[in-house]
C-alpha cells in the first residue's frame, strides 16, 4: 500500500525574501477523512491560503472575518487529521548573501523540495511503504521538479525502492489534497519570514496548532547555515570532486547557457560518470 504525498510552495508576495516548499503524507483512509472536511468547509472553492489571509483573489469581495474563520478552521481541520507533513523554508537574502554567484542562489527552492523529498523516503522506508508524490503544477517548476526527481531516484540507489517511480502533477482545483499542503507551506514560509523579514513577529498560532499534534515540523535555512555553508564549500568542492569551473566546461562543451535544467542535467551527469569510474 502506497503513501500518498502532496506537495506545494510558498514564497512572499515579491518572491525575494522567503521560499518554501511543503508535503503533506497520509494513507487512502486518512485522506478521505480530511478531503471530506475540508471540501464540505470550503464549499468545493479551491482554497490558497495566501489569498485567503491576505483577502485577494477570489477572496477579494468576502468581509475579513469570514476569510479569517475559514482560515482557522482548515487549520483546525488539518490539525485534527490523521496525516503529517514537513515545509522547508530558505532565507533568500542570506542565499544571496553568502552566495552572490546567482548560479548557487538559483538552487534555493530546488534544495526545499529535494529535502522534502529526502523526508518522504525516510518515512516511506521506515513505514515499509512507497511514497507515491504529487506536486502542484506550475509551468515554471514542474520540468525541473520531474527531472530533479528522476534524477535523485534513480541516482541514489537507498532511494529507489521508496519512491514512486514517477513524480505526478495535478492543479489545486482538481485535487483539494493539494490545497492542504499549500496551507502548510505557507505556513512554513511565515514561520521564516517572521523572523528575517522586515517586520519580526511572534510565532502564529496557526502554525502553533499545527505543531502542537507532533505531526507538522518545518526547517528554515537562513544566515547561520548559509555562512556555515559558505566557510566549508572549498572542503565540499575537493570532497565531491568538482566545482563550478567544472561545471563551466561541461556547458561549452556541450554549447550550451547556466539554467536550471542544466544544472541537473550536469548533476546527473556526474553522478554517472563518477559511478562509471
Amino acid at each position: 500500500m502506497a503513501l500518498l504525498v502532496y506537495g506545494d510552495d510558498s514564497s512572499d508576495e515579491k518572491r525575494e525574501r522567503v521560499c518554501a516548499v511543503a508535503v503533506v503524507v497520509g494513507t487512502w483512509r486518512a485522506w478521505r477523512l480530511l478531503e471530506r472536511e475540508w471540501f464540505e468547509r470550503t464549499n468545493g472553492i479551491p482554497f490558497h491560503a495566501k489569498d485567503c489571509e491576505s483577502d485577494h483573489g477570489g477572496y477579494r469581495n468576502i468581509p475579513h472575518a469570514e476569510n479569517k474563520a475559514l482560515y482557522k478552521d482548515l487549520v483546525t481541520i488539518l490539525a485534527n487529521s490523521h496525516v503529517c507533513g514537513i515545509g522547508v523554508a530558505v532565507d533568500l537574502i542570506a542565499a544571496r548573501q553568502a552566495f552572490p554567484n546567482p548560479r548557487i542562489a538559483d538552487v534555493s527552492y530546488y534544495r526545499s523540495f529535494t529535502r522534502v523529498m529526502q523526508a518522504m523516503k525516510n518515512v516511506a522506508k521506515h513505514s515499509g511503504e512507497l511514497a507515491d508524490i504529487t506536486f502542484d503544477k506550475r509551468l515554471d517548476t514542474e520540468h525541473n521538479v520531474g527531472l530533479l526527481y528522476s534524477s535523485a531516484r534513480e541516482n541514489q540507489p537507498e532511494w529507489t525502492p521508496h519512491l514512486a517511480e514517477k513524480i505526478a502533477f495535478e492543479t489545486p482545483r482538481r485535487q483539494p489534497r493539494i490545497q492542504v499542503a499549500d496551507l502548510l507551506a505557507y505556513e512554513a514560509m511565515k514561520a521564516l519570514d517572521s523572523y528575517v523579514g522586515p517586520v519580526k513577529r511572534p510565532t502564529r498560532k496557526s502554525w502553533a496548532a499545527l505543531r502542537a499534534t507532533g505531526r507538522f515540523e518545518t526547517e528554515a535555512y537562513s544566515d547561520e547555515w548559509f555562512n556555515d555553508l559558505k566557510k566549508s564549500y572549498p572542503e565540499l568542492v575537493k570532497k565531491v570532486g568538482f566545482g563550478e569551473h567544472d561545471y563551466a566546461k561541461w556547458l561549452a562543451e556541450r554549447n550550451r547557457q547556466h539554467n536550471m535544467t542544466n544544472v541537473i542535467h550536469f548533476f546527473n551527469w556526474f553522478d554517472q560518470h563518477d559511478a562509471s569510474a
